[in-house]
């Protein structure tokens, strides 16, 4: 059985960094999922296909913590750069 996910971020201006900081992980070999991932207009997208529920579970906890710690260490580096520069 094959199980697929979708997913749309909207991460306004920062979408093209927080893009760019997960692409390597794209280039890991998995055997029983396949992500991909795309940026259109600032809305991040990411497919997962697994082979079963685990696999797909485990590659979901991955790929959204991933997307998180991106999200929250941008936030991070836009407000102290803000700070920096006033």
């Amino acid at each position: 059985m094959i199980v697929l996910a979708e997913f749309e971020f909207d991460l306004g201006s920062s979408g093209k960094i927080i893009y760019d900081s997960l692409l390597p992980e794209l280039e890991e070999n998995y055997q029983r999922t396949k992500s991909t991932m795309w940026l259109r207009n600032y809305v991040l997208f990411l497919n997962v296909e697994a082979n079963d529920i685990v696999s797909m579970r485990a590659a979901l906890n991955g790929w959204l913590r991933l997307i998180k710690i991106s999200c929250e260490m941008n936030s991070i580096i836009t407000s102290n750069t803000q700070v920096i520069n006033q």
